[in-house]
């Protein structure tokens, strides 16, 4: 950490020192540190490739500009907004404090600035003309198998096998067995990658004020090209907890989605289409067990049973979702 502060000096003239190590940042370090007076958010990005660290600020940038309010990078001496050491890349952000949404126990009045924003969010992405490499590519059917069978292979190779490991060969079980029956073909919804995104609009990537309203948005490092519509129900997904039949979490989705119709009006087909595409991006995904047997990131493992819990929801109940979501 020397050589980074000293670094950190050299790129901002700044002498900082460490106050704490950030929890959470399931793929990134992060801490907080400071000059005595004031406090500075340093950020380590998860990636190692500088164009991607480039396109991620200008993103930034560009949805500032356009009034979004987003966190962006303080600059260095230079002008530049990140530096590099050891091969990896660093920036530092202004401190901010704010509320975070209460996972389960949302405010009316969050939810409906938590939709707006994304609404609004997405008005000014559709405009974008930025070179960003990133951006969605359909499922690989056969790929997915391919590496869902390593991946088994992978957990009977344990000496040792441990509940995590239980739970990742069901929920690898039910992935191969909704991958083999699945009749939504995601070239027929007709989608394009016509918006650029947040890529993780979550309630932990926003703050809120005092008044219930979005004062933040941060972590732009999954900004990409994508259909609109995916980072809608990603977002509604992820951020409430749906995963069982109660109507009152239902309604705060519901809730959710009106209010980000009213920023950015959205047809009941784009909203069919959003749901398919989200089931389809679920049974696929083999993010995290594939972090966890392959590259050994423990981190995540909390994600498992929430991801295996929102699969066997949206298979049960894809056709309920869509009309109740689509209904007027």
């Amino acid at each position: 950490m020397d050589i980074l502060l000293s670094k950190i000096r050299e790129f901002y003239g700044l002498r900082l020192c460490v106050v704490e190590k950030v929890s959470g940042g399931y793929l990134s370090q992060n801490y907080i540190l400071s000059d005595g007076t004031v406090k500075y958010f340093f950020k380590k990005y998860r990636f190692d490739n500088e164009r991607r660290v480039k396109e991620v600020h200008a993103a930034k940038k560009y949805f500032f500009d356009s009034g979004i309010p987003v966190i962006v990078p303080l600059p260095g001496k230079s002008g530049k907004t990140y530096f590099e050491c050891g091969g990896r890349y660093y920036a530092i952000f202004p401190f901010v404090c704010g509320l975070h949404m209460k996972y389960g126990a949302p405010k009316d009045g969050e939810i409906i600035s938590y939709g707006e924003m994304l609404g609004r969010l997405h008005l000014v992405g559709k405009k974008s003309v930025l070179s960003i490499g990133s951006y969605f590519k359909p499922m690989d059917r056969e790929e997915s198998l391919r590496k869902i069978a390593k991946l088994i292979k992978k957990i009977h190779e344990n000496e040792v096998s441990s509940d995590f490991d239980k739970t990742a060969l069901e929920s690898l079980s039910l992935k191969k067995e909704l991958i083999a029956t699945n009749d939504i073909q995601y070239d027929q919804l007709g989608l394009k990658n016509d918006h650029l995104i947040h890529g993780d609009y979550l309630y932990h990537n926003v703050f809120f004020n005092d008044s219930l309203k979005v004062s933040h948005v941060f972590d732009f490092e999954k900004t990409a090209y994508y259909p609109r519509c995916f980072e809608i129900f990603r977002s509604m997904f992820y951020s409430f907890p749906i995963e069982g039949n109660g109507p009152l979490s239902l309604q705060y989705a519901k809730l959710y989605l009106d209010s980000y119709s009213r920023a950015y009006p959205i047809s009941n087909e784009e909203i069919r289409n959003g749901l398919r595409m989200l089931y389809l991006h679920n049974i696929y995904s083999l993010w995290i067990e594939s972090e966890h047997y392959l590259w050994g990131n423990r981190r995540i493992d909390l994600f498992l049973i929430p991801e295996k819990q929102r699969i066997e929801y949206l298979s049960k109940h894809k056709k309920e979702l869509e009309e109740f979501f689509s209904s007027n």
